[in-house]
């Protein structure tokens, strides 16, 4: 609407401010939240997104868009951080929902498609994590850290890698205490 995504947004506030309830409301209220996104501001993205969640939740087209759309700004989030695994974690509650609440919804398969792509990439943070302790001889932090990426995915590569590890760092362990 404007080159400008911070007075796009004001623009759609000052809609959703003054008629909440109105008929161009609830897209100018998803608006302000792809104003955010095109900023790269994904909190506040989130918190627009939430916002017609909250205020249009009896209207299923506009509450998931606004779900999809929350989920995808969480997953945006998780991309940038590395070590901090709470975006990623929201992004999975996030499509869980989605996946849960609109079962028939078009973007079903992406959403499962992100799920299972942080799914891999948590185990992947939670492997790396566990290789750290483990050249540390930090055993027990090491055990944690190889359990949770068994725990994140099941069925990845670096699952059966941890498993691996956890029975030689068990073993060890076993032959330390005789």
């Amino acid at each position: 609407f404007f080159p400008n995504m911070e007075k796009t947004a004001a623009l759609f506030e000052r809609i959703t401010t003054n008629g909440p309830y109105g008929d161009v409301a609830p897209s100018a209220q998803l608006r302000i939240g792809a104003a955010q996104e095109k900023r790269k501001e994904f909190g506040l993205a989130v918190a627009a997104y939430d916002l017609a969640l909250d205020r249009y939740h009896d209207r299923p087209v506009i509450a998931a868009d606004a779900m999809f759309r929350k989920g995808w700004c969480h997953y945006k989030e998780a991309q940038a951080a590395d070590y901090d695994q709470s975006a990623a974690s929201s992004a999975l509650e996030t499509f869980n929902d989605f996946v849960a609440v609109y079962p028939d919804d078009r973007r079903v398969p992406q959403a499962q498609k992100i799920m299972n792509a942080l799914k891999a990439d948590r185990a992947r943070a939670s492997y790396q994590i566990a290789q750290y302790y483990e050249k540390r001889g930090k055993w027990n932090g090491a055990l944690i850290y190889y359990n949770e990426a068994t725990l994140n995915d099941p069925a990845s590569k670096y699952a059966a890698e941890a498993r691996a590890r956890i029975e030689q760092i068990q073993q060890r362990q076993k032959t330390a205490e005789k």
